[in-house]
């Protein structure tokens, strides 16, 4: 805002002053015509018309001053006017022009002493007004000194302000009782209570303070052979225009926390002893904070670099596999509610190289809020268990493969086929299975060598993978049989449809050293039916598939429901 327009805006102000002024003096000569009017109407017979309205004109200028008086004279001499030309309702007035000269030198002299005596009057009311406030102002800052003085001597820590020429302004009754110092300390000089050596100490951060530098430190000192811990905190003391007028110093005695950080730490350092050189990890999170402290051990499952690790547990949600995360935060909501004593759950995290590590976290509550068994913290263990899942995926996926086509195996086919009829028993979700197998495999293996009838099954079982969707299951029962098993099927036209397309698929040449071998299959289709067991559903298929290769091979042939 420019000056023009703080000029515009005063004098605005000032008009708006002025008629508020002057209104108030006419209102008040509006009064008294009114009051002469009354009279009137009632039949009264006042002398003169300047009478109730000069006393408006007198009241306008002792409330509003020279611009009440304007608009109070304005007001009478209207209404002295407009009776002038009606002589008759104020006869014995009008009679004599003297009466309207001393009237209007009466009032004149009236409002003259008001407006004189105004201001001065004004100014003793005012004094005294400010007289009284003040008194109550200081006596309510004495109560409130007073009841700061008694707070700040029963907080148990030390608080005081130092003003720019580092004296001491303020200080509560904890600097006696820890230091052994003068209550009072006010107008000293902190190296005057303190001495040129522990001056030394304090000097740098009280400096950075005065320089407008929030400061939060630790020191010890001894008092009566006993030590104590202290975690100081020197807060600015800023002014209107943002200069730094003192400091607060507040110190609180830490010596229980930092002895019980030290056996914590102590603690730590045993157990990370003990931990050393293995793959365990020991965490403990602040569940107030969400910050969370994790051993070496860590860094060394995730590849970060050695040492310990602080971090939070939102970064650590991160770093969770998406398919682990909810059970991994449902298992530690159960273990925080009370609803388990501790938890264990497997799941993978990200290490820094971008791959996937399978741990073992431990966990359990171990420390609650005693009014509202709310859990404030938690600690437990991480264990990288990546070379045991493998070695059980390896093992499962030898139980449950095919060690040639790397297929489903039998086992596996029908453990998937008995959850598929389940589902279709339930939902109404139609299956097929296509058993079939390759015409004259026998021969191929005798002229060939087993080495290429290996090597035809291999192919054929990748075209049969191409063949049907993700969600469908390919599987070897053995020899040159295969099984798959069609999930979903909303129209029998598609399991049709996928056994023309196996058949044909067959049909492509394969070259084996110098040879071209075309193999071709047979294949048996047969549908589910809520009343079929597995078994029952494969011996429809194979069924089937032997009519299939009794009529030719080279084809299908769908079993009849029955």
């Amino acid at each position: 805002m420019d000056v023009s327009e703080v000029n515009a805006l005063r004098s605005a102000a000032l008009e708006k002053r002025t008629g508020l002024l002057v209104s108030a003096g006419a209102a008040c000569a509006l009064v008294g015509v009114a009051l002469i009017e009354l009279l009137l109407a009632m039949g009264g017979r006042p002398f003169s018309p300047l009478g109730w309205s000069g006393l408006g004109v007198m009241a306008g200028a002792a409330l509003a001053g020279p611009r009440g008086l304007a608009g109070g004279a304005v007001v009478a001499l209207l209404y002295y006017l407009l009776n002038l030309q009606s002589p008759e309702r104020f006869a014995d007035f009008f009679d004599s022009p003297g009466n309207t000269v001393a009237w209007v030198s009466g009032i004149s002299m009236m409002v003259a002493g008001i407006l004189w005596a105004r201001p001065r009057v004004l100014r003793a009311a005012a004094a005294d007004a400010e007289l009284l406030a003040r008194n109550v102002h200081e006596d309510a800052l004495r109560v409130s000194e007073r009841r700061l003085r008694l707070v700040a001597d029963n907080i148990p820590g030390l608080i005081a302000y130092v003003d720019l020429g580092e004296r001491y302004q303020f200080n509560n009754s904890a600097f006696e009782r820890w230091f052994g110092l003068p209550h009072d300390l006010t107008g000293r000089t902190v190296r005057e209570v303190w001495g040129d050596e522990r001056y030394k100490t304090i000097r740098p951060n009280l400096e950075r303070a005065l320089r407008g530098e929030r400061i939060t430190y630790e020191y010890a000192f001894e008092y009566q052979g006993v030590s104590h811990q202290v975690l100081a905190n020197y807060v600015p003391d800023f002014d209107v225009f943002g200069r730094v007028k003192g400091v607060f110093v507040m110190g609180t005695d830490v010596t229980q926390l930092a002895e019980a950080q030290a056996a914590l730490r102590a603690e730590h350092a045993r157990l990370e002893a003990a931990l050393d050189g293995s793959s365990v990890a020991l965490w403990d999170t602040d569940l107030r904070t969400g910050r969370v402290y994790l051993s070496d051990g860590w860094a060394q499952i995730v590849g970060g670099p050695p040492g310990e690790t602080t971090t939070t547990q939102q970064v650590l949600a991160g770093l969770v596999h998406p398919d682990d995360l909810e059970p991994l935060r449902k298992s530690s909501v159960e273990a925080m509610k009370g609803a388990v004593s501790s938890y264990a759950i497997e799941h993978r995290v990200r290490t820094r190289s971008g791959g996937w590590r399978w741990i073992l976290s431990r966990g359990r509550v171990t420390e609650r809020d005693k009014a509202t068994g709310r859990a404030l913290r938690m600690i437990g263990t991480n264990v990288d268990i990546t070379d045991r899942k493998r070695i059980e995926e390896a093992v499962q996926s030898a139980a449950q493969s095919d060690p040639l086509t790397h297929l489903a195996n039998r086992a596996l086919l029908s453990d998937r086929l008995r959850l598929a009829l389940a589902r279709t028993r339930r939902h109404g979700t139609p299956v097929a299975v296509l058993y079939l197998d390759i015409d004259r495999f026998k021969d191929i293996n005798d002229r060939f060598g087993h080495a290429a009838g290996d090597t035809l099954l291999q192919d054929f079982a990748a075209r049969l993978r191409t063949s049907v969707r993700a969600t469908d299951t390919v599987a070897r029962f053995g020899g040159d049989e295969f099984v798959i098993l069609l999930e979903d099927v909303k129209e029998r036209g598609h399991a049709l449809r996928i056994a023309d397309k196996v058949v044909q698929e067959a049909r492509r040449p394969l070259r084996l050293a110098q040879h071209e071998i075309v193999a071709t299959v047979s294949v048996g289709v047969a549908y589910s039916e809520a009343s079929l067991d597995p078994d029952e559903l494969l011996k429809r298929a194979d069924a089937a598939l032997y009519e299939a290769k009794a009529a030719g091979r080279n084809g299908y042939k769908v079993s009849e429901d029955k």
